[in-house]
């Protein structure tokens, strides 16, 4: 897991400046017990109040291991993928009548920004009780602010009556690998159910596709089957599984 000059994990700035307590990484995907006595030094030393440690669930020993040494299961992460064909045909579908699919705009962000503090319960911090539920919701909500100021390439808005936006989508382009991912994905409470999630992620497709990528990836968790079937309603399939842990110290 680890050499001489590297150390067994990482120390992660910005979740330690947001949440307010020092917080790290595993750098591997596996953890065998002789390896258990240097990553709790490593985290004493470095004074690490939780820790991270995404896991392949291929591996028995490290999953008996993670689960004896006081590591809690608190997500299944799942990343579906989709091929871009060439000569693809654009794949958007109309949203309902009364909303449309636009890029984000500068005046949509408070209301995004509000959209995201309740539309992602299923993952990880929402699921680690060891996290103030306050500061999850500003989590996403801090995280879509900066989708829209320039961390992902485009972010695109399903907007209402009166131009009031319903959910959104971020989408990220890799150039030198021809990829493309979907980032984060919301759409408000009283909205759902109502076809604008398919809108938005097939607005992103065609807007990935258009640039470049032959490949898409997306993550959700394997809790969130309603995600799951949305996006193989849109042709993608399973990727690869892992499963998130996070071990508490003091």
């Amino acid at each position: 897991m680890s050499t001489e000059t590297e150390p067994c994990c990482e120390l992660l700035p910005w979740d330690t400046d947001f949440f307010g307590c020092r917080v790290g990484r595993l750098r591997t995907e596996t953890l065998a017990n002789d390896q258990v006595l240097k990553v709790d030094e490593w985290s004493r030393d470095n004074h690490i109040r939780c820790l991270y440690f995404l896991a392949r669930p291929d591996d028995p020993a490290t999953l008996r291991t993670a689960e004896a040494y006081g590591f809690g299961l608190v997500d299944v992460r799942l990343t579906l993928e989709r091929r871009v064909r060439p000569a693809e045909v654009p794949t958007r579908r109309d949203p309902p009548s009364d909303a449309v699919i636009r890029p984000a705009r500068r005046e949509d962000l408070p209301a995004l920004q509000a959209i995201a503090r309740t539309a992602h319960g299923d993952t990880r911090f929402f699921n680690d009780v060891h996290f103030p539920r306050p500061r999850v919701e500003e989590l996403y909500s801090v995280w879509i602010t900066l989708e829209c100021e320039g961390r992902a390439q485009k972010v695109f808005v399903a907007a209402g009556p009166a131009e009031q936006p319903l959910g959104y989508i971020s989408c990220h382009r890799d150039p030198s690998q021809d990829k493309g991912r979907i980032g984060l994905v919301g759409v408000a409470a009283e909205a759902r159910g109502k076809g604008l999630g398919s809108s938005l992620v097939l607005t992103a497709i065609d807007w990935l596709a258009a640039q470049g990528a032959k490949e898409i990836a997306v993550v959700t968790q394997g809790r969130n089957v309603p995600a799951q079937r949305l996006y193989q309603t849109c042709g993608f399939l399973t990727g690869n599984l892992r499963l998130w842990y996070h071990k508490w110290y003091g």
